[in-house]
């Protein structure tokens, strides 16, 4: 099976025409799902899977992670999930698969950092190019690489952030992928859509948008897929 990192990239553009242009999805690195749509579903009441129109983030959230475990709904994408600063995430970071920093204005020198359990598994900066390691100079110390134990990784970023050459790099940082195996991010209630994946049966697939509207559920937007 493919990363999940690429995957929901790929994902990231399918979502990019359900929401408004001010909000932000993840970038576009992409292993692709070969596919064409068969349909396309829109929901304002009732139920899709057990998620309830109506429902709180966090109820939304606790469903979801039943859906885990029967559904393999291992990760949710959360929109607009971006910080100024560190300040917030020293117990954030562990809880979503990846980090991107980046300019308030994209740059292909922006760094993507994604995990797999628990250890950074990979590292790639916007352009595409992969790295060992971030910076590329750095000791054991002021560099993140992979095979770096996540909870360590704060420490790292807040020594590379009092880099001049590096500090830049964080006037935007996002964690836009959920590891639905941890728990209950209180700052999700702020994102104006979840996103994941669905397979209902043999190739497949269902894109499932949640859309909130200060903190509650108020539509579900599902777009069918079937693999060529």
């Amino acid at each position: 099976m493919k990363s999940n990192f690429i995957a929901i990239l790929f994902l990231s553009v399918l979502a990019s025409s359900c929401i408004k242009e001010e909000t932000e999805v993840p970038p576009i690195v992409c292993d692709c799902f070969s596919s064409q749509i068969i349909g396309k579903d829109s929901l304002m009441s009732g139920s899709h899977l057990g998620i309830e129109i109506g429902g709180n983030a966090y109820e939304i959230y606790k469903t979801l992670e039943q859906l885990r475990d029967t559904k393999n709904v291992r990760y949710i994408n959360v929109v607009n999930n971006i910080f100024s600063g560190l300040g917030q995430l020293q117990e954030r970071i562990p809880l979503y698969q990846s980090i991107f920093l980046d300019e308030q204005k994209g740059t292909d020198s922006g760094v993507q950092i994604s995990f797999e359990n628990n250890k950074v598994s990979k590292i790639f900066l916007n352009s595409g190019r992969q790295l060992s390691q971030w910076p590329g100079f750095g000791d054991a110390a002021t560099s993140i690489r992979t095979g770096d134990d996540v909870v360590f990784l704060y420490a790292k970023l807040l020594k590379i952030n009092k880099l001049s050459a590096y500090a830049n790099k964080f006037e935007r940082i996002s964690l836009f992928t959920k590891d639905m195996s941890l728990k209950y991010d209180p700052i999700l209630a702020q994102s104006p859509q979840w996103y994941f994946t669905h397979i209902p049966g043999d190739k497949l697939m269902d894109l499932i948008h949640l859309n909130f509207k200060d903190g509650k559920l108020v539509k579900i937007n599902i777009i069918h897929y079937r693999n060529n």
